[in-house]
Order: structure tokens, then C-alpha cells, then sequence
């Protein structure tokens, strides 16, 4: 009955994992104009990443014709000659032009196009900080492996935890909807815009995009009123030091607790005309402005907030006693969103190179390399996820031989480290899509089979707890045991020394006996 039924684990192979490499093979090829050019750049990409800890490079070179690009000015000119070389998922093409205006133009697929006069110092600069990012995936990796000797960058504080699915809620907050009235159709801005980008990130996790109203609901904090002749002789200030203060009590109201999966909030607050219009400061005085002159902040692993401050001339008719509709500025707002959303994801801004341009996005798609990216970054955080929670599971068990292992556990646990090395495996030899999508499975599975409630189904105790628990249920019975055995005890002894007394008396008669004789 106190038998723990556990099935065998493969300890030995988990604690393999700790000598497990995981490297991405990368294939970039080179296409200059002379081979000089060619050979001298893939000589400074390999001796540059010879040394890394996620990369493994090969780099390939090929001379093009000058006549190839002679007639090639405009990005989409190159982007058809780029078209013709075959480049996978992960895979880098470096296209030398005569043409280029800029020292590196870095296009919307896998596509490098660099001039004439640059310099392979920079376009390896390029490489590394824009496209590999090797620092954020070597940062990724040590962060999860050893947290106390290693803290995170901006990127991974701000970057949503790897999950396999999330939750995108949309909300719009009106706090005196009776003298603002908002005409917004939610369901299709989300069909339109939110779901098709996220449709070019579906391989990564399942998105799920939800949007609701919430009215009456007041800032927690009052805003500073500033003198400002531009604009009515005053306006509204918020510190950026007050920001964290707004988050919470929406996070109390907003619902997003309904699922268990990671919740990405995105909230377009309606200023009251009280408040109007609204402006947010940094610490310094200075305003805080995004790209496209909205007042929006974000809040990192949480989402982001875009604040909507109704026309002068609405609120004067609403002063007045008029009815008064507000039809946001959609593509404002939704750019606003979908560039935090890029951020949130892992897709993180561009440090400003010199002599270098990035082709605008198109519509909105991400651009591939990007993905591609991405993609990197998702597969090292869960393939070192499942690593240590293969291992910290492993030594759990062999600590506390009392949990009961099922073969559900058993199984799942089995097929998380078998996914975990297949998933390395084909990181070594270049595919990094289908790597990911193990790395993936791997990661769901590990986190099932250490938070699988069989673990717990029986109750389970220390040495000492069972003495605890036993004794007072057994020392009662025992106590008439223990003196039937004196009983016994005193039984056999007495026994014993009768005989004892009987052989010594007939020895004594036997004696007088023959003394008498």
C-alpha cells in the first residue's frame, strides 16, 4: 500500500543537457562585383564570427556580372536580382551594386546591398548588431541559464516571456461617455489592421484578439496644469514618473485575466475635455513623442497606451451643451499599436548606423529578415527553457523519491528531451525553421510535464512526518503487545530456571549418592 508507483526517466540524458551546444548554422553568401572584393569580405565575416557561442557561419562567395547591375537604381530594381539566388528561412544574401547612394542599404527580405566603397568593417557591424544580434541571443541564453550573474537588457525586460499562444486585447476607455460620444468600429480596425500582422507571425504562437468598452473609469492621478499660450493659455501635463500609476488600476478593470495565456493590452484612453489637451513629460521636462506625434507610452511585458485628446473645437461645443461625436484617428492609433506590438514581440527598434538605410516597411508586414530574426531569439529562450526545466525536474525526483511518476509524465518527459536534441541537431545543419518549430514542442512539453498535476495525486511525506502520523495510530495497539511479551518473557524465564533448579537438584542427589557408596 505505501508502495509510489514512478516510472524510469532517462537521468542520464538529461543531465547531458548541461554539455548540449546550441548553435545556428547560418548560410550568407557573398555576391561582389570582383572576386577580390568577394574573398577579402568573406574572410573578415568568418574571422569575426569564428569566435561566437550561437553562430555557426558559412559563408559562400560568387562573382556577378557588373552588366547585372548596371541598370539597377531603385530598391525594387535590386530586389528582382536578388529574387533569382536561392535564400532560405535564415538564410543572408550580401549584393554588391555600383548604384547604391548609401554605404549599406538593408532591403525587406534576406538582402544586404552595399557599394563599391564599403568597407567590410562595416558591413560585418551591420551583420551583428541589425541582423544576427548575437549580444541579445548570447544575453537570452546566460540570462536564463545563470539570472544572478546576468541581468537583462532593455529588450529582454520589455519582450513578452515565449508562450505558445497570447491573448491581444483591445480596449477603449471613455470616461464621461456623456459628453464624448467615440464612433469607432473596433471588430473591423482588428480584422483590417491587427490581424494581418499577426497572421505573418502565426507560426510563432497562437493570437487571439479580443476588444471591449470600458466607461466611468477616471485616471488614479491628476494631472498638472501647465501654462501654455499655444494652446488656450493651458494644457494638461502628466510625469513620466506617474505612468506605472495609470497601468495599475486599469489592470484591475480591463479583464485580462480571463484566460491563462500571456494578455498584450493595448488601451486608447478618451481624454475628457476637463484634462484636454493631455500632454506626457519626461523626467527632464522634455515631451514624450512616438514617431508619429502621438502622446502613447509602454509599459514592458504589459502593452501599451495611446491617449486620445479630443479637438478644441468638440470640446467648446460640449461646453456648450451640443452633442458630441469623436471619431479617432485610426491609423495613428493603430500605427501607434502596431509598432509597440513589434516591440512587445521581440522586434526591437534600430540603433541609427551611419551611411546605413533600411528600406521602409510595406504595409503591415514585418520585414524577413526580421522574422527570420526573431525566430532565432524564440528558439534559444525555449530551447533553454526546456533545458532547465528538464533538469530541474530531474532533480527534483532523484531528491524526493516519493512523488509518483506516471507514465503520462514519463512519456512527456521523454518526448521533451527527444525534441530538445532533435532541435539542436537541426540548428547545427541550418534549418532553422523547422529547429524552431521543435524547440517549440519542446518547450509545451516540458512545461506540461512539470506542471502536470499527477505529480501530486498522492500524498507523499519525510521520514520523520510518516514517524509523526504513524505512531499515535499504532502505539496504542502496541502497548498491550509489548506487555503480553513480558508475559511471555517472564514465562519462558521462569521455565527456565525450573529446569535449571530440577538438573541441579538431581545432580546434587547423584553426588550424595556416590559419596554414600
Amino acid at each position: 500500500m505505501t508502495t509510489v508507483p514512478r516510472v524510469a526517466l532517462p537521468y542520464s540524458g538529461i543531465d547531458a543537457l548541461s554539455h548540449l551546444e546550441i548553435k545556428i548554422k547560418t548560410r550568407i553568401i557573398v555576391a561582389a562585383l570582383k572576386e577580390e572584393r568577394a574573398t577579402s569580405l568573406t574572410e573578415e565575416i568568418k574571422r569575426n564570427f569564428e569566435a561566437s557561442e550561437i553562430y555557426n557561419i558559412d559563408v559562400v562567395y560568387q562573382v556577378v556580372s557588373s552588366n547585372l547591375l548596371a541598370l539597377a537604381f531603385a530598391h525594387h530594381e535590386l530586389e528582382k536580382i536578388a529574387s533569382t539566388f536561392d535564400l532560405g528561412v535564415g538564410d543572408l544574401l550580401l549584393l554588391e551594386s555600383a548604384n547604391l547612394n548609401d554605404a549599406v542599404l538593408v532591403g525587406s527580405k534576406r538582402t544586404i546591398y552595399f557599394s563599391t566603397e564599403t568597407s567590410n568593417a562595416k558591413l560585418v557591424h551591420v551583420l551583428s548588431e541589425w541582423i544576427l544580434r548575437e549580444r541579445s541571443l548570447e544575453l537570452t541564453k546566460n540570462a536564463l541559464t545563470n539570472p544572478t550573474n546576468y541581468s537583462l537588457d532593455e529588450e529582454n525586460r520589455r519582450r513578452f516571456p515565449a508562450s505558445p499562444a497570447y491573448d491581444v486585447l483591445i480596449t477603449v476607455v471613455n470616461p464621461d461617455p456623456e459628453t464624448l460620444k467615440v464612433n469607432w468600429d473596433l471588430r473591423t480596425m482588428t480584422e483590417e489592421y491587427i490581424e494581418p500582422f499577426l497572421d505573418q507571425l502565426s507560426m510563432l504562437s497562437n493570437f487571439s484578439v479580443k476588444s471591449q468598452w470600458l466607461y466611468l473609469l477616471p485616471l488614479d492621478v491628476n494631472p498638472k496644469r501647465v501654462p501654455d499660450s499655444s494652446v488656450q493659455g493651458r494644457h494638461y501635463a502628466l510625469v513620466e514618473d506617474v505612468l506605472p500609476h495609470i497601468v495599475t488600476p486599469l489592470e484591475k478593470k480591463l479583464a485580462s485575466q480571463v484566460s491563462l495565456h500571456p494578455c498584450i493590452n493595448f488601451v486608447t484612453y478618451i481624454v475628457p475635455c476637463n484634462n484636454a489637451p493631455l500632454h506626457i513629460y519626461t523626467r527632464s521636462g522634455h515631451g514624450l513623442k512616438t514617431e508619429s506625434n502621438v502622446e502613447a507610452f509602454l509599459s514592458p511585458r504589459w502593452g501599451g497606451v495611446v491617449l486620445n485628446n479630443p479637438p478644441s473645437e468638440i470640446c467648446e461645443a460640449a461646453a456648450s451643451g451640443k452633442t458630441t461625436v469623436i471619431i479617432p484617428d485610426e491609423a495613428t492609433i493603430i500605427g501607434t499599436f502596431l509598432a509597440q506590438l513589434r516591440l512587445l514581440l521581440g522586434i526591437p527598434e534600430l540603433k541609427p548606423i551611419s551611411s546605413v538605410t533600411v528600406v521602409p516597411l510595406v504595409g503591415l508586414k514585418s520585414r524577413d529578415w526580421e522574422v527570420d530574426a526573431l525566430l532565432r531569439v524564440r528558439t534559444m529562450e525555449q530551447l533553454t527553457s526546456a533545458k532547465l526545466t528538464l533538469q530541474s525536474l530531474s532533480q527534483l525526483l532523484t531528491e524526493i523519491n516519493s512523488i509518483v511518476i506516471t507514465d503520462v509524465v514519463g512519456n512527456r518527459i521523454k518526448a521533451a528531451l527527444d525534441l530538445v536534441e532533435r532541435s539542436a541537431e537541426l540548428l547545427r545543419r541550418g534549418d532553422l525553421m523547422k529547429g524552431f518549430i521543435l524547440s517549440k514542442d519542446a518547450f509545451v512539453t516540458a512545461e506540461a510535464a512539470f506542471s502536470d498535476p499527477t505529480l501530486l495525486t498522492l500524498l507523499y511525506f519525510a521520514e520523520d512526518q510518516k514517524y509523526a502520523v504513524y505512531t499515535p495510530l499504532f502505539l496504542p495497539a502496541m502497548i498491550p503487545v509489548l506487555f503480553s511479551l513480558r508475559t511471555i518473557y517472564q514465562y519462558y524465564r521462569g521455565k527456565k530456571t525450573g529446569a535449571k533448579k530440577e538438573v541441579a537438584n538431581k545432580t546434587n542427589e547423584d553426588t550424595t549418592k556416590e559419596k554414600n557408596e
